[in-house]
């Protein structure tokens, strides 16, 4: 057999026609997709799998309210156990159905959206796999009124990092925490139900071991969906907060306990800090959304290994034309005006992760 060895190497042309594949799809560039970018308004998610679980799914639509109008775009990651049904049901059901219930996107209707489309999004964990459950997390970026609002049931934690942060500062806090041993009105609430009772797991010497736990069921995260084997102990009511976006633009970040098991919420706002540092312009001006993500993920296996699905969605949100404009007081002011009206993270919730110490990233 003789063989074209300059085809071969590369110094002549091979006659075999490249391959092909289809057309990219055209863009509809009045959909709200297209739309938010041109705003600078951009996103991606990054995940890891484990192989033994891949019970993590995201999601991320974006949508003008039904009557309003406003452009927005939400962003969903659920943690699946028992199986990734009821993950997999969040993943598809749930964003479309808050933004149908959307006539207008203010504070309260999202809230009252988003309450209804969780309780509904319960019924249907428990009809596709009674003993399959999920933590959920949403993030709804509104960029007609620049606000963000979180709802979420479980320990799928979500940050807002702002621009122009300083190295040490803490993220705002969005999301609320339903682990009984974090949060001392769900530990009430669990053990106020008839028949519940609240323990540790034993380990193998049958010694206690771990996060208290209601049983049965022995849930340690109290809010969530699916779960049918646990009775009232599992609420499906999310937590819901709605703060402004600062106007000097920011980012937000949704990551599974993939990533927060192992990784500081101070550490992952150094990531998106320096990310930022790193390069000209701004994060929707250059493909650094997804590498940043990549970091938050790959940040967190570094610490302590593939532990679990780790999955992180960012979303940046630009800054407000006008204080592109503004002069260095004016801008000050602003920024100030702004954090005084949000809640950052304390030192007691920026505590060391489950796995090792989370790490500090040097932003030098």
């Amino acid at each position: 057999v003789q063989y074209d060895t300059g085809a071969l190497m590369g110094f002549r042309k091979s006659s075999a026609k490249p391959k092909t594949g289809p057309p990219p799809p055209v863009e509809d560039e009045e959909s709200p997709t297209v739309r938010m970018r041109n705003l600078g308004y951009t996103y991606a998610t990054s995940e890891t799998r484990h192989p033994k679980k891949k019970e993590d799914k995201h999601a991320i639509l974006s949508f003008e309210s039904v009557v309003t109008k406003e452009l927005c775009t939400a962003a969903l990651i659920a943690d699946g156990h028992n199986g990734d049904a009821a993950a997999t049901v969040a993943q598809e059901f749930l964003l479309h159905a808050i933004s149908a219930r959307l006539d207008r996107a203010d504070e309260a209707s999202i809230h009252a959206a988003c309450t209804e489309a969780f309780g509904e999004l319960h019924e249907r964990c428990l009809k596709a796999n009674p003993l399959s459950g999920s933590t959920v997390t949403v993030c709804l970026v509104n960029a007609t009124r620049r606000e963000v609002t979180c709802a979420n049931v479980g320990d799928t934690f979500a940050i807002l990092v702002p621009n122009m942060s300083e190295f040490g500062d803490k993220p705002v806090t969005l999301s609320t925490s339903h682990r009984m041993m974090d949060n001392p009105e769900e530990m009430e609430r669990v053990k106020g139900l008839a028949g519940v009772e609240v323990k540790q797991g034993t380990n193998a010497l049958g010694k206690p071991f771990g996060d208290l736990r209601a049983w049965p069921g022995g849930l340690a995260v109290v809010r969530g969906v699916g779960d049918g084997d646990c009775g009232a102990v599992v609420s499906c009511v999310p937590s819901c907060k709605t703060v402004q976006l600062p106007p000097m633009g920011c980012s937000v970040v949704l990551a599974s306990d993939g990533v927060w098991d192992s990784l500081r919420y101070s550490a992952a706002a150094s990531i998106i800090r320096k990310a930022c540092l790193k390069k000209k312009g701004t994060p929707a001006t250059w493909p650094g959304v997804l590498a940043t993500a990549k970091e938050v993920v790959g940040a967190a296996i570094s610490k302590a290994g593939l532990m679990d699905d780790t999955t992180a969605t960012v979303l940046y949100c630009p800054s407000m034309p006008e204080f592109e404009e503004m002069d260095m007081d004016s801008s000050k002011h602003a920024k100030d005006l702004w954090e005084g009206s949000v809640e950052f993270m304390d030192d007691e919730t920026d505590k060391a992760p489950k796995y090792g110490a989370g790490g500090i990233i040097n932003e030098s």
